[in-house]
């Protein structure tokens, strides 16, 4: 039964195959065993076809093949995916699509979504385990979900410190994603705008490069747009 139904999957993907997508993958540095270059409103439009369930998801995640990895979150029910599952997950995200989609399509809506970003914040071990972080936080300020107190302290510390500090040596994956976190909190209310920007303006003495002036000028445009 599951065999016959990624069968069918594969079927799929395969009339909707892209060679230019995959190509163009492929030259960025993106190297999956099987790459469909499907572009990803057909995916959903694929996803949509079967019914969610932990053991199709399971089956799609585990192999190395874009569209699988793509279509997994989008069966995976939340309410069936235990936390150490999710951080599994976590470990074995190959590139930053794929962060995005686990981020904006399951783990942003996981009943323990809070708890996970506080524990992948800390993780400096696992390459994407922090980006993840971001990246729900997003989602979740995106969604205009409720976060506690600590949990909105520990985003402000992170994300300052994550774009500003030099020597903490974020990644660029880090850093756009925070940036990207730090958008959707500030549209939020002028309070969290004053936040974010006065983080910037607390430390002159850390706006040392025209590449975190701009960051900053940029969320400010951002935050002057919406208000």
């Amino acid at each position: 039964m599951l065999q016959d139904e990624l069968r069918e999957i594969r079927t799929q993907l395969r009339m909707a195959m892209n060679g230019v997508i995959s190509t163009s993958m492929r030259e960025k540095g993106m190297i999956y065993k099987l790459n469909f270059g499907v572009p990803l409103p057909e995916v959903k439009l694929i996803a949509a076809r079967h019914e969610p369930g932990s053991e199709l998801a399971a089956a799609l995640w585990k192999e190395d093949i874009r569209e699988f990895k793509l279509l997994a979150p989008l069966l995976q029910p939340v309410d069936d995916f235990p936390f150490e599952q999710a951080e599994q997950w976590v470990k074995e995200i190959p590139y930053l699509e794929i962060a995005e989609q686990c981020s904006r399509n399951l783990f942003c809506k996981l009943p323990y979504a809070e708890d996970l970003t506080l524990e992948l914040i800390v993780n400096k071990k696992d390459e994407y385990a922090r980006t993840v972080a971001f990246l729900i936080w997003c989602e979740m300020f995106r969604q205009g979900k409720d976060m506690t107190e600590p949990a909105k302290a520990t985003f402000l510390a992170e994300s300052m410190r994550t774009v500003l500090r030099t020597d903490f040596g974020a990644s660029w994956k880090e850093i756009q994603s925070a940036v990207k976190a730090m958008k959707f909190y500030g549209r939020q209310s002028p309070l969290h705008a004053g936040q974010i920007l006065s983080g910037f303006e607390d430390f002159p003495e850390l706006m040392t490069t025209a590449e975190k002036q701009e960051i900053y000028n940029e969320l400010k445009f951002e935050f002057e747009y919406y208000s």
